[in-house]
This record gives C-alpha cells, structure tokens and sequence, in this order.
C-alpha cells in the first residue's frame, strides 16, 4: 500500500470546491443512468427474493414437520455457520479471480443445491445439511458482490449505489417473505423451485450485462491461501476506521435481525401461521426500504455521518417494546420500528468500501459479513432457545433490546472523527492506483 501523501490542494478556491463535491447529493438517476449498475442492481434484487423466499419456506417446513421452536430457528440461523472461518478463506480466493465471474459461479451452485430440496420426504438432518452447503456458497457471492459494486462506481455515486443495494435486498425481501409465506401455505416445494430458478436468473444477467474486471492481484504473487486471509485480517484489525465501523455494524444486525428470524415463533404466539410469519417479515422490510433511501437521498452527507451514532440506539429502544407483549399491530410497529433504525447501515456500508484498495475487498468484506452474519445467527438462535425453555417470544426480544443499549454504546463510544475517515479514503484512492 502506498505511504505517499496526497497532493495538497494549492487555493483555497480548490478547497470549497472540494467541500461542494463532498456534500453533493447524487440522484438515483445517477446510478440507474449507469446501464451497469442498474443492471447488477436489478440481478442482486432476484438472487435476494429468490433467498427470502427460500428462508420462509425452510423454516416452515422445520416448525410444519417438528412443531420445534429451537429447530425452526436454528434452520433460520444455521444459515449463518459457515462465515465462522469459512468465509474469510474465500474472501482471499475470491481475490483471486474476477468478481464477476465469481457471483455468477455461486448463484448457479445456489440453483443446483436448492434444487435438492426439491426431493420429496427428505430426513430433516438431510435438509439441514443442504441449507448449510447452500449458505456456503453466499460469503464468496457477498463478497464478490460488494467489491465489484465499487468497480462501477466509486465516491457519493456509490452511497446511492449501496442504499440503493440495501433497499433492493429489503424490496426483495418484501416479495420473498410474502410470496413465501402464501407459497408454503399452499406448497413449500414450490417456493424452493422458485428459488432455484430465481438464482439461475441472476447468474445470466450477472454474466451477460456486467463487463468482465479481471483481479489486480497477479498470479505471480500469490501465496497460501490462509496467508492471505491473515494478511486480511490484520488490515482490518490495524484499521482503526474499519475496525470501529464494522464493530457497529455487527451490533446493529444482531439487534435488527430478531424480529425476523423470530417471525414463525412470535406469529404462532399470536396464533397465526405461514402468512402472518411472512407478513411481519415483509413490514420490517418496507421499513427499511423507506428508511434507507429517504436518509442517504435526503440528509447532506456530513450530517449523516454525525447522526449515526445517535441513531445506533434506535434499535435496541425499539426492542424493549416488546416487553409490553403487544398484539399483532403491535409487532407490526416494532418491525417497522427496526426497518428504519437500519437507515445508518448505507452511509456505514459505503464508508467501509471506499477505505478498502482494490484486491483486498474480497477478504477484508468477508471478514466483515462473517462477524456480521455470525452476530445475527447467535442473537437468532438464542431468542429461539431461550424460547424454547418456556419463555414467551416478546418477553425474550425485550430482554434482547436492554442488551442491546449496551452493546451500541460499546460499538459507537469510539467513533472515527471526518478527518480520520477522510484520511482513510484518500488512503486506500492512494494504493488502488
């Protein structure tokens, strides 16, 4: 990485010129008039319904055939296992290779392993295995996702760009929940072959549309792979910027993710089923598309950046609502509560790829969704744990939302200053060249 300093500007005329550029508002329209980025946009949102869906159809079928508050959670959760070292190791092959060719490898392997699932009167443990080999796939296609997002674009573009990327998981995750809980009503084998063809689908418009970027890293200089997935470790250690925001990432998600993993339980709490559980899922999710987009489109970049950590603990408050047991229209505010509480999650995404050089975003990403996806499965399991003692759903994601106070405060109580993030930009512009 280079040491060199960048240039001094030599006017002050350089200077506001600078400041202008950095609170300019980029339109959606920036991004959409980019054919690329629209294109890789409208490709993530059909491999992520595909996924939602997929999520709502397994997890029914656990709690359908077991009646097992732990298992249909832990179906939900073991999703999230294989970033538990597994995924920092593919972030340092998917260095190795084109990004792009990368995304289109896992979503067909995706295809192929939920097409497994298609197999009438699989043993649950059989199922189990699937959903694991099939999670394996996604650190590699998440990393490599996030990287070649900021090969198309780079600066205010790609905050747009990143909202705009959230917001498409969430809109998919609206169609995905709902159309999967009224398809595992009806048939849950049918949502997962949705599924599978919605991920063959992604892999040909990734190919097709997406221009071929091959790896900065040369072959030449390659050593062994847990070598360089050390060496990605370490960067992301030693980075106090990128330590410090991926530490309130990880926070957040585990807080924001409970009210949808817990979705089948809190719906069967309240004496529901399949399309109750979607609906709860898909709410939290419109939240966060509305949140999302009017936060990073709407507030000037500088104030975003100060109002993250103040916004850190609207999630947990959000949480210990539940501790007044409310009923579904109750449930449906605290998921919406929780969908806008994740608008901070663009700006702090968009932070993060602009301060990692190009050839290390596939191991420094995966580090980062692995400590992000590990923090979601263990605040899902253990809600559906403790759950399964006895303890009602709304009472355990209160007692999670008091926990979480702490937790933001330990995440946000050292926050990079602008100057600091500002250096660590120009620093990884710098070593990209």
């Amino acid at each position: 990485m280079s040491s060199q300093n960048p240039k001094p500007t030599e006017s002050g005329s350089a200077d506001g010129f600078e400041a202008d550029e950095e609170e300019r508002r980029p339109t959606f329209g920036d991004v959409f008039g980019n054919r690329e980025a629209a294109a890789f946009l409208a490709a993530y949102c059909v491999s992520s319904a595909g996924s939602m869906l997929y999520r709502v159809a397994v997890t029914f079928l656990v709690w359908d055939s077991t009646g097992s508050a732990a298992l249909a959670a832990g179906s939900f959760a073991i999703s999230f296992a294989p970033y538990l070292g597994l995924a920092q190791v593919l972030g340092a092959i998917v260095d190795r290779y084109a990004y792009r060719n990368v995304m289109v490898l896992c979503d067909l392997l995706r295809a192929g392993l939920v097409a497994l699932l298609l197999i009438p009167g699989l043993p649950i443990p059989v199922m189990m295995v699937i959903v694991f080999a099939t999670a394996a796939v996604q650190p590699a296609y998440s990393a490599a996702r996030t990287s070649t997002l900021a090969q198309i674009l780079t600066g205010e573009e790609l905050s747009v760009a990143i909202a705009l990327n959230l917001s498409a998981t969430a809109t998919s995750q609206i169609i995905g929940y709902l159309a999967g809980g009224l398809l595992a009503a009806v048939n849950p084998h049918t949502a997962l072959a949705v599924n599978s063809a919605l991920f063959a689908l992604s892999a040909v418009t990734i190919y097709s549309m997406v221009r071929l970027r091959p790896t900065v890293n040369r072959r030449e200089d390659r050593r062994h792979v847990l070598v360089e997935t050390g060496e990605g470790l370490k960067v992301l250690r030693d980075n106090r910027v990128l330590r410090t925001i991926s530490f309130a990432i990880w926070g957040l998600y585990a807080l924001a993710a409970v009210p949808e993993g817990v979705a089948v339980l809190w719906a069967a709490h309240l004496g529901g089923g399949s399309i109750m559980q979607g609906s709860i899922m898909a709410v939290d999710a419109a939240a966060t598309v509305v949140g999302m987009l009017l936060f990073t489109r709407l507030v000037r970049p500088s104030l975003r950046d100060r109002l993250i950590r103040p916004l850190a603990f609207a999630a947990p408050v959000v949480l210990i609502a539940a501790l007044l047991d409310p009923p579904l229209a109750g449930v449906v505010l605290i998921a919406i509560g929780i969908g806008l509480s994740t608008a901070i999650m663009a700006p702090m995404n968009a932070t993060l790829a602009q301060c990692i050089p190009d050839g290390w975003r596939g191991r420094i990403v995966s580090t980062v969704n692995g400590g992000l996806q590990l923090s979601q499965g263990a605040a899902i399991a253990g809600v559906g744990a403790v759950a399964e003692f006895g303890v009602p759903v709304p009472y355990v994601v209160g007692a999670w939302g008091v926990i979480g106070l702490g937790i933001m405060a330990m995440a946000t109580r050292s926050w990079p200053s602008p100057e600091e993030i500002r250096a660590a930009k120009e620093a990884a512009a710098a070593s990209s060249r």
